[in-house]
């Protein structure tokens, strides 16, 4: 049984492998993938992950600090006014 669920992941990440890289190639003539802007939010988004886990790793052994709560929630709020600013720069 579990062979059936590592061959459907393999397959799902495939997939996903498959779509990320004809998206690349639909966003490279825009100039997308070079902006400073766009690379920037990939980081904070990376960055969110890494405090969402620390999060989650923390909150087993005491309570979670309300300044990373803090900054969980204006690392979002970043993010959405960075993605704003990609849609309104590139209309892809």
């Amino acid at each position: 049984m579990s062979w059936i669920i590592a061959l459907a992941s393999f397959g799902f990440y495939w997939w996903l492998t498959r779509r990320a890289t004809d998206r690349a190639k639909e966003l490279a003539p825009t100039g997308l993938l070079r902006s400073p802007l766009y690379w920037l939010s990939n980081a904070l988004a990376l960055g969110l992950l890494a405090l969402v886990m620390y999060i989650a790793y923390v909150h087993h052994q005491s309570p979670v600090s309300p300044f990373v709560w803090f900054t969980v929630f204006a690392v979002i709020v970043v993010l959405l006014v960075m993605r704003r600013a990609l849609k309104w720069r590139y209309p892809v």
